[in-house]
């Protein structure tokens, strides 16, 4: 859908929500678009999910979201019924009225802020974890390395004593009996 075509207050949502939307061709008899449609409302639903820590939505937001947009229908209302007063006073009523958006809109864009906050603080919380994890699994398996090695070592040196005295008691023996 082109942007130009929405209500300011439906921009204003769809911004707060990525400008993630999805469309369906509900009248098409082709199943390879239809699978294909539902396929990818499935993916946007995981990425959402996955972006609220496992929640396919906010309870905050929603609430927000509907509050605002009852509050809102009914400011128009009374606008609608404005037709006996001045122009000065509808003026400062429209006024009044868009104050109170642009507050609500704070308000979720605050919202979302912090729950965007929170997320990205626990999913760096989370690499921390991990890469410090990585890093003792790694300090681990440098010091099995080490003591590896060291034992190989050990035990070639004990090989080559062993082989010297073998060749020494065979000298000896050697020896011994030409005499």
């Amino acid at each position: 859908i082109p942007i130009f075509l929405l209500l300011q207050i439906d921009q204003d949502i769809l911004g707060l929500c990525g400008n993630r939307l999805v469309l369906f061709d509900n009248k098409t008899k082709d199943e390879t678009k239809r699978v294909k449609q539902v396929q990818d409302l499935l993916t946007l639903v995981n990425m959402v999910i996955e972006q609220n820590g496992g929640q396919p939505y906010t309870d905050e937001l929603f609430a927000e979201l509907k509050k605002g947009a009852t509050k809102l229908r009914d400011q128009q209302e009374v606008v609608a019924a404005l037709k006996g007063y001045s122009k000065r006073e509808i003026s400062e009523f429209k006024e009044q009225i868009e104050r109170s958006y642009e507050e609500q809109l704070m308000r979720i864009t605050e919202m979302v802020e912090s729950k965007l906050k929170e997320t990205t603080v626990r999913l760096e919380q989370q690499l921390a974890e991990e890469q410090a994890a990585r890093l003792k699994a790694e300090e681990l398996a440098q010091l099995a390395q080490m003591k590896s090695n060291d034992e190989i070592r050990k035990l070639r040196e004990n090989l080559e004593r062993a082989q010297k005295e073998t060749e020494e008691l065979r000298k000896q023996a050697a020896r011994c009996a030409i005499l």
